[in-house]
């Protein structure tokens, strides 16, 4: 479990980098003078930077150990962060160019650390071990509110977010080190090859390397691309990272001020931490689609109570309770499955690839929401939560009608299936 803990830090990273982000929105609009275009462009040109370091860590990590993959996102982003908190981030265009580069090693850390736990990870275990990385990242966004909190205090806002983003360096620094610092033992994992039904003796963190590559798209991997598509659509769509990324700014429009803010943040992500530890007591005992129904339920209740408490101007105790039932419900459900169910989609000699693939269209949707986003609260902040609350109804509906459990099966075994169907 200590290599386990290790490889889902990047998830950590993660988090830190979402928190430290949210924490920084109003700073960042301040010190640049930004239009509501430049800042939706701000704040997602990182997530166009995941899109490239996913399709890229795709590529990679069926090529090298996962554990290789990790490390070198780890340098990156230290890199990149250290650069934010240099004078030169102070133009715009320098900070642009560290926060693609930030995003491209988060794009990566979203294809190894799964891989990496997936493969060392027990069936019977496998939704909890993987769901590590759900847990680092609520933990990652936790300190990084907290930091913010600290900042806001003690920091002119107008430099805040260099101390919040760039301080981003320290928990990478400690993730490359204890991944080279940290001699893994070979452990017997009984990881299945959907093709041979074969138990293998694998290196804990070490992608299953094929003597013969395929390929991603072709008809038997047909369903498993369309459930990936899917799911990482669906979890873009129940707005979780447009709250999260602009929840100071939803929240000082409800009147809450920003030091106030800052404090409310900390509280609702040890809630989230929590019901992401739940989540992962309960993904291998209940499976994944069920957690999914109960998460797209309850988010389209609270986005619809959202958009009911808006234009009524309640207290604002009504939006931080709604708040932090939203977060409940995302990091029990959504949260705790979706990196557990891209990793068992695809079948080994192209699970690198394919989760670099449902990782790109995770990012892909995130970019466009949080780019489009500051001009959809512009025009009717109300109605988007409506619309996330239509998505989430038509995930239950999708969930229900087509998405396989996932639970105790081989990895891969979605493609397998389908192969049979085929055949038969």
């Amino acid at each position: 479990m200590t290599a386990a803990f290790v490889g889902s830090l990047g998830g950590f990273v993660f988090g830190y980098d979402l928190g430290a982000l949210s924490s920084s929105t109003q700073s960042l609009r301040g010190h640049f003078g930004l239009s509501s275009a430049a800042f939706g462009l701000t704040i997602s040109i990182s997530l166009w930077g995941t899109i490239f370091g996913s399709l890229l860590g795709g590529r990679a990590a069926d090529r090298v150990r996962a554990r290789n993959l990790i490390a070198w996102c780890a340098i990156l982003y230290a890199v990149a962060t250290f650069g934010i908190s240099l004078p030169v981030s102070e133009e715009w265009i320098c900070l642009l160019v560290m926060r693609f580069l930030c995003g491209t090693a988060i794009g990566g850390f979203t294809v190894g650390c799964p891989l990496y736990l997936s493969e060392a990870a027990p069936i019977g275990q496998r939704g909890r071990v993987v769901s590590m990385f759900q847990l680092e990242i609520g933990a990652g966004v936790l300190v990084a509110f907290c930091i913010g909190s600290s900042v806001a205090h003690l920091v002119p806002a107008d430099i805040a977010w260099r101390w919040c983003l760039g301080m981003g360096s320290f928990p990478a620094v400690v993730l490359f080190f204890l991944l080279r610092l940290k001699t893994l033992e070979p452990i017997n994992v009984p990881v299945q090859d959907v093709q041979t039904e074969a138990s293998h003796v694998i290196y804990l963190g070490d992608a299953v390397r094929p003597s013969n590559r395929e390929r991603l798209f072709q008809r038997r991997n047909t369903r498993s691309i369309l459930l990936a598509t899917s799911i990482a659509i669906f979890n873009q769509l129940s707005g979780v990272n447009i709250l999260l990324l602009y929840m100071l700014d939803i929240l000082a429009s409800a009147g809450i001020g920003l030091f106030s803010g800052h404090t409310y943040s900390v509280l609702i992500s040890c809630l989230s931490l929590v019901t992401t530890t739940l989540g992962m007591a309960f993904v291998d005992k209940l499976g994944r689609k069920p957690l999914l129904f109960i998460g797209a339920a309850g988010m389209a209740l609270c986005l619809i109570g959202l958009g009911l408490a808006i234009p009524r101007h309640l207290a604002a105790l009504w939006y931080l309770s709604i708040f932090a039932v939203y977060n409940a419900f995302f990091a029990f459900s959504q949260g705790t499955v979706v990196w557990v169910y891209l990793s068992e989609l695809f079948p080994p000699g192209i699970r690198g690839a394919g989760q670099g693939y449902g990782s790109s269209v995770h990012w892909i949707a995130n970019a466009l929401l949080v780019l489009v986003y500051p001009i959809m609260q512009h025009a009717s902040s109300v109605r988007t939560f409506y619309l996330f609350a239509l998505m989430m109804a038509l995930q239950i509906a999708v969930i229900w009608l087509w998405y396989p459990e996932t639970r105790d099966t081989v990895l891969g075994a979605v493609a397998s299936v389908q192969d049979r169907e085929r055949s038969g």
